[in-house]
């Protein structure tokens, strides 16, 4: 997936000649599957109709990191994949254990990787015999405690207080997980649109209003090589406690979100394999209901 970012304040970006052009640079359309833009960037109506129909999709982020709008074309695609996805919810429960199954093994393999060796035996045994998601997602909030208590042992102690926190996040290094967590839960969407998916549609994560579930799902096959990335950001000292701004909450500046582009479209390309298997995986099972 080939992502350009623009992610400057108060300029004009335009379309000329199949290329983006803005601030003296120049983007050709057949480069970029996927454009994220800072939300106070100008850009026409008519040139967003240029992007949405050369299947680019628009991705606009919020100053503040807090807040994500997606733009791509009105045109529907592949309608029987999401008859499929409402028909393959009688295998719902068979769903959420493969997602955790693969979460487990995966962060287990990533601490392996560090010289901290963990048994996971018993979480995958209780995955077996669980008899509902609910009880799926507590065995799931368990070990990810269990996990963060020894993930955060690989920064320095400066940057975090030693567990995960969310809504805020409360120390720089799970400010930029949270913020890369949702960035990539974003071009999990995105690419499950161009496949023509109902993302709100899930199996492990509840359907719930604005929510977009299927992509929630599958961001947890990813959380893993997030982890190694956000690590490998703060090992390089790409960031600094300057970076962030304190305010009910820990947040990335905009100057620090700016310094870490490059890592995270490179982490996007690392990934594009596996999100395509996955999504093709998840097209033959739900398929599969329905023969």
């Amino acid at each position: 997936m080939k992502i350009a970012v623009v992610d400057k304040k108060d300029i004009t970006l335009h379309i000329e000649n199949a290329t983006l052009k803005f601030d003296g640079q120049s983007i050709p359309l057949k480069f970029v599957d996927v454009l994220i833009l800072n939300h106070r960037i100008n850009l026409t109506t008519k040139d967003i109709l240029t992007l949405t129909k050369e299947n680019i999709s628009v991705l606009v982020i919020s100053y503040h990191n807090d807040n994500f709008s997606i733009i791509n074309s009105a045109n529907g695609k592949n309608a029987e994949i999401k008859l499929a996805q409402y028909n393959a919810l009688s295998k719902r429960l068979e769903f959420a254990k493969y997602f955790i199954t693969q979460k487990l093994i995966s962060h287990k393999e990533h601490l392996a990787v560090h010289g901290i060796e963990v048994d996971i035996s018993k979480q995958l045994q209780q995955l077996q015999s669980a008899l509902n998601v609910d009880e799926i997602m507590g065995i799931e909030g368990s070990f990810a405690s269990f996990y963060f208590k020894h993930f955060f042992t690989l920064f320095p102690k400066v940057m975090h207080k030693g567990k995960r926190s969310k809504k805020p996040p409360q120390d720089p290094v799970n400010a930029l997980l949270s913020y890369w967590y949702s960035l990539y839960y974003n071009i999990i969407t995105i690419k499950l649109l161009s496949y023509g998916f109902e993302p709100s549609i899930g199996y492990l994560h509840t359907p719930f209003r604005t929510h977009n579930a299927l992509a929630s799902d599958i961001l947890e096959l990813f959380r893993a090589e997030i982890n190694q990335a956000v690590l490998g950001v703060f090992n390089s000292k790409l960031l600094t406690m300057e970076d962030f701004s304190k305010k009910g909450g820990v947040y990335l500046k905009y100057e620090g979100r700016k310094k870490v582009w490059k890592e995270f479209a490179q982490l996007v390309n690392v990934l594009e394999s596996k999100l395509n298997a996955t999504i093709a995986y998840i097209k033959k099972e739900i398929n599969n209901e329905n023969v």
